[in-house]
């Protein structure tokens, strides 16, 4: 049976409606993103510095590469987080100015996302192929470096959103990174209080990494994939949820009509 023009038309105006709305979100989702790299390459003092930390720890402590790896990846971390810590906090007042002007707020805060989050990835990729070229022979299981970086990246990118929507300026917020990532070092990661810190993943892929760990390495990898994830989603939704709510636009009542005057 063939399906009568009443009952295909509103299914068809349907998807157009859909694709009208999802077009231009796309199209501004994608500008927020060029645009916030541009910003970011506008501050080369300061992205040279956050860049180059991973390194200097990498390259200070080589001599002894459980050590450099570990803190290489923390560092990429602050490094990422920094950087969208930075990003949010300059762009506050456009993001208001544009969400009053009807741009809608989950696109200007998945543009900025997306352009830290590739940024994280492109430095992790890097480092990975330095830690590979330098002291590829001597860890246990290479092929993970890559995948412990990019999570590191990952989860640090809505970290530093967060942080950004808690503290009132940049300096604030990448010393609150700071005290993070330095209890991230200093801690024990076989503590179980210890997994509430948002880099626990790192430190369990980085014993991947380096330590033989026999038949427990599918455990240690299960288990810092599985918090990485589930970091990720918590610091996502908790730094989506803050920064909508502080771009809605309050609708104010229509003025009602002049009613009659009185002597």
């Amino acid at each position: 049976m063939s399906t009568s023009p009443d009952q295909s038309k509103p299914e068809s105006e349907w998807g157009r409606t859909e694709g009208t709305r999802f077009r231009p979100m796309a199209a501004t989702t994608g500008l927020v993103a060029l645009v916030t790299l541009r910003e970011l390459a506008r501050r080369r003092g300061a992205l040279a510095l956050a860049t180059l930390l991973p390194l200097t720890f990498y390259l200070v402590r080589l001599e002894t590469h459980w050590t450099a790896i570990r803190l290489l990846s923390i560092g990429l971390g602050w490094a990422t987080a920094t950087l969208a810590l930075f990003t949010q906090v300059s762009s506050r007042s456009v993001d208001r100015r544009l969400a009053v002007s009807g741009a809608r707020p989950a696109s200007l805060l998945l543009g900025r996302y997306l352009a830290v989050l590739g940024l994280g990835w492109i430095l992790g990729l890097l480092y990975s192929g330095l830690v590979l070229a330098t002291i590829g022979d001597e860890l246990t299981h290479p092929g993970a470096v890559p995948v412990m970086l990019l999570l590191t990246a990952t989860v640090a990118t809505p970290l530093g959103s967060l942080a950004a929507a808690l503290v009132p300026r940049d300096l604030e917020g990448a010393l609150l990174l700071l005290s993070v990532m330095a209890v991230q070092v200093l801690v024990d990661p076989s503590e179980g209080w210890t997994r509430v810190l948002p880099l626990w993943s790192t430190r369990e892929l980085a014993s991947v990494v380096v330590e033989n760990l026999g038949p427990e390495t599918a455990d240690y990898l299960h288990r810092g994939l599985a918090h990485g994830v589930a970091m990720t989603v918590l610091l996502t939704t908790a730094s989506w949820a803050v920064g909508v709510l502080r771009l809605r636009t309050v609708r104010l009542p229509a003025p009602s009509p002049a009613g009659p005057a009185y002597s």
